[in-house]
């Protein structure tokens, strides 16, 4: 029973992150791919989106800030980011976390977040 409630939770939250951050590639520069499936999530950094060129060290600064700001975010692969909270996250916990993932995101491609300005879409 809980095991399957775990793996419900685990598929509607997935869900929502990727509505959430499906439009990272269009929004950041440094966004090249966000792909998953359930919680384990990736979010690809590069250089600039028309060539890909991996962005190794500016991944590595996102994941460095997010740990800063009391969020562990995993690199995988050389560039990307893994996102893969616990089975049991809440929408809020998630929500929380990818508002610091982009902030994060932001500070290094050079763009700062506006004071009071969320990711999360109204209504949410």
């Amino acid at each position: 029973m809980i095991e399957r409630e775990a793996m419900r939770n685990a598929a509607e939250v997935g869900r929502h992150i990727m509505q959430r951050i499906s439009q990272w590639p269009e929004k950041h520069s440094i966004v090249g791919d966000v792909r998953g499936l359930g919680l384990m999530i990736g979010v690809e950094i590069v250089k600039d989106r028309e060539s890909k060129t991996r962005a190794e060290t500016e991944r590595d600064r996102i994941v460095e800030l997010g740990f800063e700001r009391g969020v562990l975010f995993l690199g995988a692969g050389p560039n990307s980011i893994r996102i893969a909270p616990p089975l049991v996250v809440t929408r809020e916990q998630a929500d929380e976390a990818l508002d610091v993932l982009e902030e994060c995101i932001e500070i290094v491609a050079g763009k700062p977040r506006r004071p009071g300005s969320s990711g999360k879409s109204q209504g949410a």
